[in-house]
């Protein structure tokens, strides 16, 4: 019996490192319905990899120990996706009809497209072949797409002609996401060339939206775009760490999407 339970904790052990390697992160509430055990047993199992260095623990599951390299674009589609349809909903519906729009690379973004289209007469301003692609056939949208170097990883384009390109506007917002966020309040990302482009394009714009869910919160990454208090909306699905919403009362940055406090409170 005891042999037995020590097999199976190991081939869950394994199983659930595999997974996460894969992914880049899970919640814990995915691995307890996939394993069909406790979320104290999975809690247990998380600790005991991340004590051997094998991932990284976060509040509510555990992502790769890299801070170089992201996860799989492909794989990131399906991560969290309810709840980025949530948050680009909550998104759209903060940007007024007929105004320039920045929307940089990744997965979230692409749910932001789609959300988007409720909108009408946008200029769009965009790195993120995909996105463009439907925003494009939008009727009465007019987009824009940078050029520069092609990325087959994510079929963005980045690069000395897209960073040139960038400045030339003055749009009313840039809506991007990032890698990770730290608890002093920056947010990263992965790759040097990308994260120019996002740092040129808050920096021209009028307002900057950040959209990220609660995996991002403490995750860590190599390169750095910013810190929140350059930014004026943060969009998520959770509550912060306390850290991280002192940074942003400090930075007058304010909280919105499903973690927004209910007004009054």
């Amino acid at each position: 019996m005891c042999v037995a339970e020590t097999l199976s904790v190991r081939a869950r052990r394994r199983k659930i490192l595999e997974l996460i390697q894969r992914a880049g992160y899970m919640p814990i509430e995915t691995l307890v319905t996939g394993f069909k055990v406790t979320p104290q047993t999975i809690r247990v199992d998380l600790n005991a990899l991340a004590d051997e260095g094998l991932l990284v623990r976060h509040h509510g599951g555990a992502s790769i120990p890299s801070s170089v390299i992201n996860t799989d674009y492909d794989a990131r589609r399906s991560e969290f996706a309810a709840v980025k349809a949530k948050l680009a909903k909550a998104v759209a519906e903060s940007i007024p009809d007929r105004s320039a729009v920045f929307i940089a690379l990744g997965t979230t973004m692409l749910a932001v497209a789609a959300a988007l289209t409720v909108r009408s007469g946008l200029k769009i301003i965009t790195n993120n072949l995909e996105a463009a692609q439907v925003l494009a056939k939008q009727p009465g949208f007019e987009v824009i797409v940078l050029g520069g170097r092609l990325d087959p990883r994510n079929l963005g384009t980045s690069g000395p002609l897209a960073l040139e390109t960038v400045s030339n506007y003055r749009p009313d917002v840039c809506i991007f996401s990032a890698g990770g966020i730290d608890h002093e309040g920056h947010f990263l990302d992965y790759y040097e060339n990308e994260a120019a482009l996002v740092r040129q394009m808050i920096k021209v714009s009028r307002r900057s939206i950040l959209v990220v869910d609660h995996s991002k919160f403490g995750r860590s990454a190599s390169v750095m775009l910013g810190h929140v208090s350059q930014i004026d909306q943060l969009f998520t699905d959770k509550l912060p760490s306390a850290a991280l919403k002192a940074q942003l009362k400090s930075g007058k940055t304010q909280l919105c999407g499903t973690a927004a406090a209910p007004p009054g409170a």
